[in-house]
């Protein structure tokens, strides 16, 4: 016979920000490199966390942890479908989203040891063929179309998407190589 669900209420959502949010802003940030970013899916995450949860059927505090992070792994989804289409809104209109103030920039770099991930990350990257730096820079890096990519390389979309999909699949070779915790960037690139 399966327990009773636990219904978190603001108490409980509270509960679960002081529990859960240092490791839910690595979370984010290991998989972003971006602190500011961090910061806002945390936010987010807890606000849908909140909206939802009378739909939370947890039944312990193992699977209500589960629950949040099914959450949060949904707002990075969100933000990586979503993020290139809302930067593109929101420079065209000129409006900056609120920023980190220097210490909280600060405390979730080093949280998270962004430093150290990027600089592995750099060096993954140089072990990659020219060309393969090429085309993440231009399609993952710059967020170009893969048509602007096309027209910038001479080559074919067709082309581009296979240089992108065996640069992305070689440089996974080098990350799980070199046991690098950097399988969220690559996930949704």
């Amino acid at each position: 016979m399966r327990s009773r669900s636990i219904n978190p209420d603001g108490a409980e959502i509270t509960r679960l920000f002081e529990a859960h949010s240092d490791e839910l802003l690595s979370f984010f940030a290991r998989r972003t490199f971006d602190p500011q970013v961090a910061f806002d899916l945390l936010a987010e995450s807890f606000a849908a966390a909140f909206e939802a949860r009378a739909k939370c059927r947890a039944s312990s505090a193992a699977e209500l942890r589960g629950w949040l992070f099914g959450i949060a792994h949904n707002q990075l989804n969100l933000f990586y479908r979503d993020g290139f289409i809302e930067r593109r809104a929101l420079s065209k209109l000129a409006v900056d989203p609120i920023a980190l103030s220097d210490e909280s920039f600060e405390r979730v770099e080093r949280l998270t040891d962004l430093a150290a991930a990027r600089e592995r990350l750099a060096g993954a990257l140089a072990e990659l063929s020219p060309e393969h730096r090429e085309v993440l820079q231009l399609r993952v890096v710059e967020e170009r179309s893969y048509g602007d990519v096309a027209e910038c390389l001479a080559v074919s979309e067709q082309v581009v998407r296979a240089r992108v999909s065996r640069a992305l699949r070689n440089l996974r070779t080098v990350i799980n190589r070199s046991e690098l915790d950097l399988e969220g960037v690559l996930d949704h690139a």
